[in-house]
């Protein structure tokens, strides 16, 4: 049986779907996670030692000590990645970006290898940096795939975000008792968005990293945090329980970089059946249209009055959310994901035989 090890890391799960997808075309997976191999020498030693360092402006920001030790972070993954490869020899490769690895790394890996863009990289230097020594480059970000064309890439093309249909899907009869919910990360551009829906309602849930300290003197926020981590079928209980998700997924306005790409949430919550409300972006498909079968704002403002109309208008919101549980239906799978990679795999391995 074909075997294919997928290289990445456990959050955010793209990983599990992606396997289902492998396994449903009868191709056997393993996995390199990388959070798994952080040595505890680095992760509680040298880190705060940086940190230190930093603090007291003995180290330059960016500037790290230790760089050259074979337990610092990077090093060590790149030692660990090796021997596993060599000791499960896989038919494939596939890494999923995110984490690089060295051209030393990729030198001893022999198999095919093939990479998957999933984080909004537009610089250059990173592109080239991520894109050299494969066999070919998928991204999620036309821009990216753009940039790295007129870079001299012409091994690459686009593949979307997948949605596990199994995980996300809407459940008849659940009581619609949150207002918004949200989950993600902390920062400044998200919680102005926060700050604003909880001026409509006080029916907000939020689940993320970092957002307690910034809530500690804002109740409100503070009251909307339901917790840190929120996945799996917790996650599709929330999404299925709100009238309206949010995603902010673009750059705050002013920034002059185009945000590219659409990630994997918007289609999870368009799974789940909810009212998808996000930030206007590029590549949006063609069949997603405003106010049909998702909300679109490019401002606070704009949130803000869609926020308060939705929830005024429930014929709207079972309208807005059937239409969008309809366009992804059957879509945006991570079966359809397995067989295009599989088929690039395939005629990657025709070449090198022929």
């Amino acid at each position: 049986m074909t075997r294919i090890l997928i290289v990445y890391q456990s959050k955010p799960a793209i990983v599990p779907g992606l396997e289902k997808g492998f396994e449903n075309a009868e191709v056997e997976t393993i996995t390199f996670l990388a959070n798994e191999h952080h040595h505890w020498v680095d992760k509680y030693v040298f880190h705060a030692i940086n940190k230190w360092a930093h603090n007291l402006r003995i180290l330059k920001k960016g500037k790290f000590l230790f760089s050259r030790h074979s337990l610092t972070h990077w090093n060590y993954l790149n030692t660990e990645l090796v021997k596993f490869y060599k000791e499960n020899n896989p038919d494939f490769v596939f890494f999923i970006h995110g984490i690089h690895y060295s051209e030393s790394t990729l030198s001893q890996i022999k198999a095919p290898k093939v990479a998957w863009l999933v984080d909004p990289v537009q610089d250059p230097k990173r592109l080239t940096l991520f894109a050299a020594n494969l066999g070919w480059y998928f991204s999620y970000s036309k821009i990216a795939i753009s940039i790295l064309n007129g870079l001299g890439f012409e091994n690459t093309s686009y593949l979307p975000h997948a949605v596990d249909h199994n995980e996300f899907r809407y459940i008849p009869g659940t009581k619609k008792s949150i207002d918004i919910s949200f989950v993600g990360k902390h920062s400044v551009h998200r919680e102005k968005f926060i700050l604003a829906a909880l001026e409509v309602t006080n029916k907000v849930n939020l689940y993320g990293s970092r957002w307690v300290a910034p809530a500690l003197s804002k109740p409100s926020l503070l009251k909307a945090i339901k917790g840190i981590e929120c996945y799996g079928e917790k996650l599709n209980k929330l999404y299925n329980s709100s009238k309206v998700v949010l995603s902010i997924i673009a750059k705050p306005e002013n920034i002059l970089e185009t945000q590219s790409g659409i990630n994997m949430r918007p289609y999870e919550i368009l799974a789940s059946g909810s009212v998808l409300c996000s930030d206007n972006y590029d590549e949006l498909h063609p069949e997603l249209i405003n106010n049909q079968n998702l909300i679109l704002f490019n401002n606070i403002d704009e949130f803000k009055q869609s926020l308060y109309t939705l929830l005024k208008d429930k014929q709207k919101i079972e309208n807005v959310s059937a239409s969008g549980r309809k366009f992804i239906e059957g879509r945006f799978s991570y079966d359809e994901m397995a067989k295009t990679i599989l088929a690039k795999f395939k005629e990657i391995q025709d070449g090198i035989s022929s």
